[in-house]
């Protein structure tokens, strides 16, 4: 539905508002603060905690080979079934 489309059935039904979702990521050290700015806004909220990585570059690609090697260990030990190189290529 297109925003035009919104605001013209907001005119038809009284006390009707548009509404948006944001989502921002708040340090914990400054959620009070926040918190307080929206409850002054008249703004509605609601938390949810998020862990953040702070992985290096190369950490994350070290994981990324390490999930890699226990994908083939699991082929290798029947754990997982693989796909043909062939199979794949023509697929494609």
């Amino acid at each position: 539905m297109s925003l035009a489309e919104k605001n013209y059935l907001c005119s038809r039904i009284p006390n009707t508002t548009i509404m948006t979702a944001i989502t921002i990521n708040v340090p914990n050290h400054e959620v009070n603060f926040f918190k307080k700015m929206m409850v002054k806004m008249g703004w509605t909220y609601s938390e949810t905690d998020v862990v953040q990585s702070v992985a290096t570059p190369k950490e994350k690609a070290l994981a990324k080979v390490d999930h890699a090697f226990g994908q083939l260990r699991q082929m290798k030990d029947g754990q997982l079934n693989g796909v043909n190189a062939e199979d794949l290529l023509n697929e494609l």
